[in-house]
């Protein structure tokens, strides 16, 4: 756990990530939301249909990728400011059980601030028809800072 305290360059960290979650069309899709975002923290949570199993029933690997890069990322980005924005440089997800259930968590924190990257972690949890959680992969992620204006993106 971090022990240094977070800097966010943006006091408007929340609405910013949620304008920005709302455009994108790809989480809309998996049904992906955000359920807490705090200075260097994140919740992200999938409730989980067919459309997110493999061919045996089990959460597929790249829908419990995507959670933790959410995650992970988005707790990046409440450090940073109202003109940058986070990408992933790097992500490795550790599969540590299968995913069976009704819900996909994904707790995002920040483990260390950057100028130029912030390094994060994110731990996912599938919670089972009982609504017991089990801890399912564990992510770490590169975050790189960067400003889209200076790359000619809007």
């Amino acid at each position: 756990m971090n022990t240094e305290p977070f800097r966010t360059k943006n006091p408007r960290f929340r609405e910013t990530i949620l304008a920005h979650l709302n455009k994108q069309e790809f989480m809309k899709a998996i049904h992906a939301k955000l359920t807490s975002i705090e200075l260097g923290r994140v919740v992200a949570e999938i409730p989980l249909d067919v459309m997110h199993q493999q061919q045996i029933g089990l959460v597929h690997g790249g829908v419990t990728a995507t959670i933790a890069d959410i995650a992970a990322g988005f707790a990046g980005f409440t450090l940073v400011g109202p003109d940058e924005h986070t990408v992933t440089a790097e992500i490795k997800v550790s599969y540590l059980r299968p995913g069976k259930g009704t819900l996909l968590r994904a707790i995002g924190t920040v483990i260390k601030q950057g100028t130029s990257m912030h390094f994060c972690q994110a731990h996912v949890y599938c919670i089972d028809d009982s609504g017991t959680e089990h801890l399912i992969a564990h992510a770490t992620t590169t975050m790189a800072i960067i400003k889209p204006q200076q790359l000619g993106i809007s």
